[in-house]
């Protein structure tokens, strides 16, 4: 796999091409101080617009000063409003999911800046993207190459049940898979044969050919009968979920001539561990679980306090 494969799967590399079948979403160019904000350690939130003239006034016990940056504030607010006022957030290529046991009601939907802030201040999902980019290419190239990118998305309800994860190998549709692994959906099983006819001519009429790979992973959801909308598009390689399938199944797949296999949990006993358990309490938290660190402990409720205060001051405005 090559770095070209993967910027290919950036957002805004491929969003503009399929505009008409996804959610309507905002891009907004990240500049670098922020990307290096988002690096640092601690869970700090940038001064509020209404903060920058005390912009001296340095956290207790901490030397460093709080930054501020006020146009990538003012640019996200506007995009939030025009977005309806909620919703997800994600990067070049990853969404914060591992972080939602930070957000109120383990939702990821935001509606301030901060929301979108602590999210990604808190995902390891996020701080790939930023670091590792290119981990299984193989050229050796920097990260810090790469225009990071906020993409703010229309919050849309998506039912688990009717996500799913496609498989694409020289452009045709070689395997689909149920996205969320960890329950079973009474209603899907049933519909595997209409569900497959279904993404099948999905992908030919409106994917095929527009996307610039011959192998790739497309997530898709159903919104109705033969209504689909792209989610999202991810590397064919290790670096992607292969949800219900082994890669070197897909591998083979991709090489050989079988029929395309859609597979989805048929019973309780099939389910698998939900994948964000792992992150559900960091390594940060455990320190402040065994008290070997108590000043994250005090910077997360400093955070938590200035979040919740700023969401008031919005309510209010």
């Amino acid at each position: 796999m090559n770095r070209q494969h993967i910027l290919n799967c950036s957002f805004s590399s491929w969003y503009a091409n399929f505009v008409e079948h996804t959610i309507e979403s905002e891009v907004i160019k990240l500049p670098q101080s922020f990307v290096n904000y988002l690096l640092e350690d601690g869970i700090y939130l940038p001064l509020s617009k209404d903060e920058i003239a005390e912009q001296n006034i340095q956290d207790v016990g901490s030397s460093k000063v709080r930054p501020s940056f006020p146009d990538l504030q003012a640019k996200v607010e506007r995009a939030i409003n025009q977005l309806g006022g909620e919703v997800f957030p994600k990067l070049n290529w990853s969404a914060p999911r591992d972080a939602s046991w930070i957000a109120c009601g383990n939702s990821l939907k935001c509606h301030t800046f901060n929301d979108i802030i602590l999210l990604l201040k808190s995902s390891n999902f996020i701080s790939h993207d930023l670091t590792e980019p290119f981990t299984l290419c193989d050229e050796t190239e920097q990260a810090g190459q790469v225009q990071y990118e906020l993409v703010l998305r229309r919050w849309t309800e998506i039912p688990p049940s009717m996500e799913f994860r496609v498989f694409v190998g020289n452009q045709e549709v070689i395997a689909i898979s149920q996205r969320d692994c960890s329950s079973f959906f009474p209603c899907v099983p049933p519909l595997v044969d209409d569900i497959t006819y279904e993404i099948n001519n999905f992908h030919d009429r409106y994917v095929a050919g527009l996307f610039k790979e011959q192998h790739y992973v497309l997530d898709v959801f159903r919104k109705d009968k033969a209504e689909f909308l792209i989610v999202d598009f991810n590397p064919f390689n290790e670096v992607t979920d292969s949800s219900l399938f082994t890669w070197t199944e897909l591998y083979r797949m991709r090489d050989g001539d079988e029929e395309c296999d859609l597979r989805c949990i048929k019973e309780e006993a099939g389910v698998q561990p939900s994948p964000y358990l792992a992150y559900s309490m960091p390594s940060d938290f455990l320190d402040l679980r065994s008290g070997t660190d108590a000043n994250k402990l005090v910077d997360f409720l400093k955070m938590e306090v200035q979040r919740q205060d700023d969401s008031v001051d919005d309510d209010e405005r």
